[in-house]
């Protein structure tokens, strides 16, 4: 089973803006969606950040914990070499999990994440 390292988190406010000075954005209804893309193969890190607009303590957590979960299991199937930043929209909270689950999919295949199927 595929663990979530701390050694793959985006924590500081300099990797943050690192990844943001020099990405990809993608949007739809759930997400924004910021990439960055490196020539280091081993490079896989991956932040959320929430603001209080989203909802109460309680509610924030719990849709980082869901995004943090999601992306822990789908990681394997991503190509290597990307920083990612996930800011989820108002009404995310909202969602069920598997909506945010196939938005967050959606965004990854658009990105370029995910190798294309042949």
């Amino acid at each position: 089973m595929p663990r979530f390292e701390k050694s793959e988190r985006l924590k500081s406010s300099k990797e943050f803006k690192s990844v943001f000075q020099q990405c990809r954005k993608l949007e739809d209804r759930s997400f924004m969606f910021y990439v960055q893309f490196s020539e280091d193969p081993k490079l896989r890190k991956f932040g959320v950040s929430l603001g209080r607009a989203l909802g109460k303590a309680h509610q924030r957590n719990l849709l980082k914990r869901r995004l943090r979960e999601i992306y822990r299991v789908e990681k394997e199937h991503f190509r290597g070499g990307y920083q990612v930043i996930l800011i989820p929209r108002r009404g995310s909270t909202d969602r069920a999990f598997e909506e945010l689950r196939l938005s967050f999919l959606e965004l990854s295949k658009r990105a370029g994440l995910l190798p294309r199927m042949r």
